[in-house]
């Protein structure tokens, strides 16, 4: 397993699921249907202060696992959906 924690474009269905996403120059298709949970964001190292009114979405995030590949190497991934306010990234967590 890698940490990797970097910023990625994703492609999502209609259900919201992931289904496509860009890093590092290449393209990875989702192989599966992602498991999604949510767990508890480090806002102590992301940011020092939170916007009024932001709430929940401060200490939780969406995370998905999935298995993708980019050509014929499957691997499982990690994303992080974060959408607070008008923000919305995807993070490519870790690859396994």
């Amino acid at each position: 397993m890698a940490r990797v924690d970097e910023l990625v474009s994703v492609s999502i269905n209609e259900a919201g699921f992931p289904v496509e996403f860009n890093w590092r120059g290449g393209g990875y298709r989702v192989l599966n249907r992602p498991v999604r949970w949510f767990t508890r964001r480090e806002w102590w190292s992301e940011a020092s202060r939170v916007p009024k009114g932001v709430g929940a979405g401060v200490l939780e995030v969406e995370m998905w696992l999935l298995v993708a590949s980019e050509g014929r190497e499957k691997r499982h991934y990690e994303l992080a959906h974060c959408a607070i306010g008008d923000k919305n990234q995807w993070r490519l967590h870790r690859v396994y």
